[in-house]
């Protein structure tokens, strides 16, 4: 073979290598921006630092809700994050929760989300024309917090429908700015946690209200609001900080004449009565362990555990800021933070989660 020859060759073989290549780059490229980025063993993604909602569905999978960059679902050590482009409603969550056939429900920015395993619904809300339509309390309905902006609220999906509520006027005469929290206590009812209007309880048929100023008017003037409510094994509710919890009176469903619920306060933590005192803080959420110890996630004061005699406060290191916690079934505590990423406990302290760990 002439030179010249062997040289066209080569030339023609090295063209169809790199038409090669070429198109399996954009194989790829095309599968990436079809396909949710999962991620098993070496991490090739960063979990969002900013992690504000942090739930474990029926199957074991845990869901980190972002505020910027959508949500990741954790499952078997393959991480999978889910944005815009999977059909994910918004990029900023702030609730999750899942009904009884294991759809998961993600609440953004910009509406609510449906994920049934394999693919994302925007489910549409329906506005009610009357200040009661679409308030019922069932016991597989799933209800979420409406963060969309201007239009905080509460809604609920009842298998069908997606209603938008909004919360009656406070007995102050003051309409509800919005809702922050929504907890479900031993007996089913449903309580509301306000921007500025206290708690709300629905028990399905009627409202009661709570408020007292300094549940969401910190000593420094700011609107902290009901960020949290939670009731613990002795039935005594804690609400929005750690000062006092509350003992509902059963008299509070019968008693109408002034929407108020009837309750008595008691101690909350010890040493906490002052407002310069050491175990007095303002909390973003409230868990419980298996040997009934409360956790409280208290902002830039890190987390704090109660076992019902003492209070141990947790540094989450570099000025983590406490936001959102979890006890998942296997006895784990996690902890999502406004900019610090995702801890866990491990007995002793909290240290920085990382899929490939």
């Amino acid at each position: 073979m002439s030179i010249r020859r062997f040289a066209q060759v080569r030339h023609l073989s090295f063209n169809r290598q790199l038409f090669h290549t070429q198109t399996l780059l954009l194989l790829l490229l095309l599968t990436w921006a079809n396909f949710p980025i999962a991620v098993n063993g070496q991490n090739a993604i960063e979990i969002d630092p900013r992690i504000w909602r942090i739930y474990q569905d029926r199957s074991g999978s845990y869901w980190f809700g972002s505020n910027g960059s959508g949500v990741y679902r954790y499952h078997q050590q393959t991480l999978t994050q889910y944005t815009e482009r999977e059909g994910l409603r918004g990029t900023q969550v702030r609730d999750i929760e899942e009904d009884a056939a294991g759809n998961v429900y993600i609440a953004t920015e910009g509406g609510i989300s449906r994920f049934d395993g394999e693919m994302f619904q925007t489910l549409e809300m329906v506005k009610p024309t009357t200040e009661d339509q679409g308030w019922k309390l069932n016991r597989d309905d799933v209800w979420l917090v409406d963060p969309r902006p201007g239009l905080y609220g509460t809604c609920r999906y009842d298998g069908e429908t997606l209603h938008r509520l909004q919360l009656p006027p406070a007995p102050e005469g003051k309409a509800p700015s919005g809702v922050y929290s929504i907890f479900r206590d031993r007996a089913g009812h449903l309580w509301f946690g306000t921007p500025e209007s206290g708690v709300c309880r629905y028990d399905g048929n009627h409202f009661h209200w709570l408020f007292e100023k300094p549940l969401t008017t910190t000593p420094q003037g700011g609107e902290f609001g009901i960020r949290s409510v939670y009731q613990d094994r002795a039935g005594d509710f804690w609400i929005s900080n750690t000062r006092q919890r509350f003992q509902i009176s059963p008299k509070s469903g019968l008693e109408l004449k002034n929407h108020r619920l009837d309750y008595t306060k008691k101690e909350g933590l010890p040493n906490s009565q002052e407002d310069t005192d050491e175990n007095f803080s303002y909390f973003h959420a409230v868990t419980e362990d298996s040997a009934g110890s409360l956790w409280m996630a208290c902002g830039s004061n890190g987390v704090w555990k109660y076992d019902g005699q003492r209070v141990t406060h947790y540094s989450l290191g570099d000025g983590a800021y406490a936001l959102t916690l979890l006890y998942d079934r296997e006895g784990t505590l996690w902890v999502g933070t406004l900019q610090h990423g995702i801890h866990t406990f491990d007995g002793e302290k909290f240290e920085r989660f990382s899929p490939t760990r």
